[in-house]
């Protein structure tokens, strides 16, 4: 319990009146006494005034509930109501508020409320979430003024909520209910399914102005008495499997959001286009929390992975290639598209070589790198002193480095992908689709 503003304003006036005795006591006023009185009366009377308004100030009989998602979406502003009712005979004042957890920014509390008798009040306000994980949410407070409003006093009703903050799903399932063309377009890409190419036959259709020689079907056409063409699609039910860095190095920020996020949102709408193709889609952590998730097809594998890394985070550990270069050929014998993601350096040419000839040996490779934006731009900018010329000639050696790497993995036939974390969700399309036109996966 607490005092109220209009209190501490009382109170302030009887400090007045004391200052005010104390000065007619020292200039000997003619009116000392009658001031000294009307001090002590003012005490008195605020005194006896609180103690009975406290005394009364009971727990008021409300109830209030809070409507919150089970699901929230890293960085995307989301709703939270809170009904408010008041089951008490006379009319309330109160101010409401929320505690979330300190990574979810609150906006729209504390609000102030006024209830009649049986009455009740509902509240939105709005939270975004700016760490994944765990987010719990405390009790829900009422601070509640006295019949008199000389005291207010928290109250906390309700139960205590959590819910699942995951990295942003929320264009995947927008998605789920576009076809194929209008989902790339959504996400920035250029992609179109070119009819009659692919591995697996589709269908017979008529022939068309552009079909090959090789797709007629020379007994559907004598059977018809007309061209008939053979159209294929991609080949399906395949099997993708990610390894996900989460190592130190995968803490950098181009942003606000950091190489590991990149990574994990990139690794989501890949395995998104990658169920809808009908591939399978499976997942092993590394450098830290290690995780298997094993390849399954179907629309309920995407919620099946957000549950498995929606509290997933980069960690201090070093990141050893090879070591679950191993690990994977222990758990996945079929051959597989493998998608390892990362951010590598010139210093893990060995290690990353020596891992992606191993897992070359059974699956198709693509290692896929987040490029530091840092680097670009000091490549870019201009240079002015020595200092910008000593960093122009240690990115541009990094590089040439970096490069040799990518040119000793490509001549191992392995594919690599070099891109900006913020695209690296269209860069991995891009290469998977092309995988599946060409029929090499």
């Amino acid at each position: 319990m607490k005092p109220s503003r209009l209190l501490l304003q009382l109170l302030l006036i009887w400090l007045l009146l004391g200052l005010l005795a104390a000065a007619a006591t020292v200039f000997e006023w003619p009116r000392t006494y009658e001031v000294k009185l009307l001090f002590w009366c003012w005490f008195a009377l605020l005194a006896l005034l609180a103690i009975l308004d406290g005394y009364a100030l009971r727990r008021p009989r409300l109830e209030a509930t809070r409507s919150l998602e089970q699901h929230l979406a890293l960085g995307v502003r989301q709703r939270v109501g809170i009904k408010v009712s008041n089951h008490e005979p006379h009319r309330l004042q109160l101010w409401l508020t929320d505690f979330p957890p300190a990574h979810l920014h609150l906006e729209g509390l504390p609000i102030k409320l006024e209830l009649d008798p049986g009455a009740f009040a509902e509240v939105r306000y709005a939270i975004t979430p700016r760490r994944r994980g765990l987010a719990e949410f405390e009790q829900i407070c009422c601070r509640v003024r006295s019949g008199w409003g000389l005291w207010e006093k928290n109250y906390y009703f309700g139960e205590a909520g959590r819910s699942k903050i995951y990295p942003n799903y929320k264009p995947l399932f927008r998605s789920s209910f576009v076809g194929s063309d209008q989902l790339y377009t959504d996400l920035g890409l250029q992609l179109r399914q070119r009819r009659g190419e692919g591995t697996d036959f589709h269908q017979l259709r008529d022939f068309r102005v552009g079909d090959s020689l090789r797709q007629i079907d020379w007994r559907a056409t004598a059977r018809f008495n007309k061209p008939i063409s053979r159209e294929y699609q991609e080949e399906r039910d395949q099997q993708v499997v990610f390894l996900l860095d989460c190592g130190r190095r995968m803490r950098a920020k181009d942003g606000e959001i950091s190489h590991f996020d990149h990574a994990l949102n990139a690794l989501l709408i890949s395995a998104f286009v990658a169920l809808r193709q009908g591939d399978s889609v499976g997942l092993l952590s590394f450098a830290g929390q290690s995780r298997w998730v094993a390849p399954i097809k179907g629309r309920f594998q995407i919620s099946h992975l957000l549950d498995q890394v929606y509290d997933l985070d980069s960690s201090a550990a070093a990141s050893d290639y090879l070591e679950v270069a191993r690990q994977l050929m222990t758990r996945q014998s079929r051959r597989s598209l493998i998608i390892l993601i990362s951010s590598l350096e010139p210093q893990d040419r060995d290690d990353m070589v020596n891992a992606a000839r191993l897992l070359a040996q059974h699956h198709l490779v693509m290692v896929a790198s987040m490029r530091q934006q840092v680097l670009t731009d000091t490549l870019a900018a201009e240079v002015v002193s020595m200092d910008d010329a000593l960093k122009y000639c240690g990115v541009s050696h990094h590089l040439q480095e970096q490069a040799a790497m990518y040119t000793q993995l490509r001549s191992d036939n392995i594919i690599v992908a070099d891109t900006a974390p913020a695209h690296m969700h269209s860069t991995l399309i891009n290469e998977y689709m092309a995988l599946k036109r060409s029929g090499i996966f």
